[in-house]
């Protein structure tokens, strides 16, 4: 599990490494925003802090001796090399079916 926040401080996020929020904490302020936009922000910070803790899971199997097979089949993301683009492209709780 990681946090992930807005970078005014006002969404707070704390997810899963699929995605899904256990902790949504939203400043008074931030309820002046459209709703779709909130929301919007919310699924980001989830695929934020997903990633993030995606990419701490995968740095402790690592450390335990998982193999690069195993770590792919569990589907853990790779840290990308500072020069290719962040794909957002995170499985989320929203999209399941």
């Amino acid at each position: 599990m990681t946090i992930a926040t807005s970078t005014n401080g006002g969404l707070r996020v704390r997810a899963n490494e699929q995605g899904t929020p256990l902790h949504i904490a939203i400043e008074r302020t931030e309820l002046r925003r459209e709703p779709q936009d909130l929301a919007d922000a919310v699924v980001r910070l989830c695929r934020a802090a997903a990633t993030a803790a995606g990419l701490q899971r995968r740095a402790e199997l690592e450390r335990a001796g998982v193999t690069e097979d195993v770590l792919r089949a569990l589907r853990l993301p790779d840290p990308a090399p500072p020069h290719v683009p962040h794909d957002d492209a995170v499985d989320t709780w929203l999209r399941r079916v």
